[in-house]
């Protein structure tokens, strides 16, 4: 589908428009549009450019698990990943089956001060191994601790290396458990330009500047839904990202999203500034009643990227 830029533009200054004159969408960080290659609309409208993307950070945990792959760390998906006693992939498609509430809630995780690898690995089994989704941050923290046992190397090392430098990505930071684990789940720092390089590797298949990062296999896999998903997207579930009909997409709380639309050769990114504060007790400024502004991104600019059925 041939995109006029003008009209692009037009939606984009739209969506904008939208955005500033709704109280709803006060906390919108930025706006960042790139079709083939070259970013065609950026806007920068509050809070640091470095900034938590929450739960975007499964699809990168994702991504260094491709990586590893690639480079021999692992033999496949469906070996234990140690520490944990399930597989990488149901760890990836969050199908492990265990308990993610009361005392296994992310929120309750990040108070404790003891292991958090070893109190999530203490989660109790719900449901079978590989079953069912079930939303659960725990089994993305095991996975950036398996990464570190497969590599034998610290995680901010190996992603500096393997994934951030190769993608020109230079300005990061990544909060880290008592034990000084990065956490495989989020409170990943990136800026606008980061996410969308990261966009555009899942777009090319794992490529980039004609070299493969990840394997082919394992670059599709990541954006096929293994199961339908559920909370809190409702869409099908992939490896760290969702999929819908019109691609795929990581998401985080407070209006952190990064849209693949691979009919268009876009990425889309938008950002929210929630003012996050960990604690413990955890703080943030997100006013009641707000809204993410992918929901306009959906509603104004995807139908002229991308032919509706």
């Amino acid at each position: 589908m041939t995109v006029d830029p003008k009209r692009l533009l037009r939606a984009c200054e739209q969506v904008l428009e939208r955005i500033e004159s709704n109280t709803a969408y006060e906390r919108t960080s930025g706006l960042l549009v790139e079709v083939g290659g070259q970013v065609r609309f950026a806007i920068d409208r509050r809070g640091p450019a470095v900034a938590d993307v929450f739960e975007v950070t499964t699809a990168v945990t994702a991504t260094l698990v491709g990586i590893a792959l690639a480079d021999g760390h692992l033999a496949d998906l469906d070996q234990p990943a140690r520490p944990s006693p399930h597989t990488w992939r149901q760890l990836l498609t969050m199908t492990r089956g265990c308990e993610t509430t009361g005392d296994w809630d992310p929120v309750a995780v990040m108070a404790w001060p003891g292991d958090w690898v070893a109190h999530w690995c203490a989660a109790p089994q719900v449901t079978a191994p590989g079953k069912k989704f079930r939303y659960d941050d725990g089994g993305y923290h095991l996975l950036a601790a398996a990464l570190v046992e497969a590599t034998g190397r610290a995680l901010p090392e190996y992603a500096a290396e393997r994934l951030f430098g190769p993608l020109g990505i230079d300005n990061w930071a990544w909060t880290t458990d008592p034990s000084g684990l990065p956490l495989g789940f989020g409170h990943l720092l990136l800026d606008r330009p980061a996410l969308a390089a990261l966009g555009r590797l899942w777009l090319d298949q794992g490529e980039v500047s004609g070299k493969a990062l990840l394997p082919l296999k394992f670059a599709r896999a990541m954006t096929t839904a293994h199961t339908p998903g559920g909370a809190p997207e409702w869409k099908g579930y992939g490896f760290g990202m969702w999929a819908d009909g019109t691609g795929f997409y990581a998401s985080g709380w407070a209006g952190q999203h990064l849209l693949v639309l691979p009919a268009a050769d876009a990425v889309i990114v938008t950002t929210g500034d929630a003012a996050y504060d960990p604690g413990p007790p955890p703080t943030d400024e997100m006013p009641v009643g707000w809204r993410p502004a992918v929901k306009l991104v959906r509603e104004v600019l995807v139908p002229v990227l991308v032919k509706q059925s």
